[in-house]
């Protein structure tokens, strides 16, 4: 959720209109900015948006401010990929994501200093690591993606990000999304709440743009 500066542009991938599918469609950056045009010659062109384990992009440092490259060894993405065996059903499918996204959230945050990022927008230092929703919804979708290649996903299909506060009077937020493909229900997969390497919440996406928020403990 942006609070720290306005005014503000997102940018968020809709939904294709085209024939292609959206997991076929390269995964970019969204990021506030004055410069949007001078950011993605100098900046954007390095994102990788076609993600697999051995090397993707992330953002990091709140609104994609830095973006650094990373990867997953064999092991550890085999052991994401146990996560998915023996999964019966569309619940059992999603508990299986938080999972596989807080252990990669996990791993990445070693690898670019990001294992101390705060829930929602909080700074214990300096920005350096932190994540905001822009951060956590296109990194999000980076994982979502590549566990969709990987083909452990049979319940559901991975979708553009979505944002909501523009136009109903809340405070911009932002997040990844999936698609349960029996219900063809719509999911919010969004990170921001919690701290680096906790699951996510999965939440019907009509009740995340409705505002919703979990209790803060």
């Amino acid at each position: 959720m942006l609070r720290y500066r306005t005014p503000f542009i997102t940018l968020f991938l809709a939904l294709s209109a085209c024939s292609s599918p959206y997991a076929e469609h390269p995964i970019k950056p969204i990021r506030s900015s004055q410069s949007l045009n001078d950011i993605w010659d100098n900046d954007y062109r390095f994102f990788i948006g076609h993600p697999t384990p051995d090397r993707f992009s992330v953002c990091h440092s709140m609104s994609c401010y830095k973006i650094s490259e990373a990867s997953i060894n064999k092991q550890d993405w085999q052991n994401i990929l146990t996560l998915f065996a023996n999964n019966d059903s569309a619940e059992d499918e999603r508990h299986a994501v938080q999972q596989a996204i807080a252990s990669l959230e996990f791993l990445v945050g070693i690898q670019i200093g990001s294992q101390h990022d705060l829930a929602r927008n909080q700074i214990a230092s300096n920005r350096y690591g932190q994540m905001d929703c822009v951060d956590e919804a296109t990194n999000t979708s980076v994982y979502l993606r590549m566990l969709e290649n990987a083909g452990v996903l049979t319940w559901h299909t991975t979708a553009s990000r979505m944002s909501r506060g523009i136009f109903q009077g809340q405070a911009p937020h932002n997040t990844a999304t999936m698609i349960d493909t029996q219900t063809q229900i719509r999911y919010a997969v969004d990170s921001w709440f919690y701290e680096n390497g906790k699951a996510p919440v999965i939440i019907n996406l009509d009740k995340w743009m409705s505002g919703w928020e979990p209790e803060q403990q």
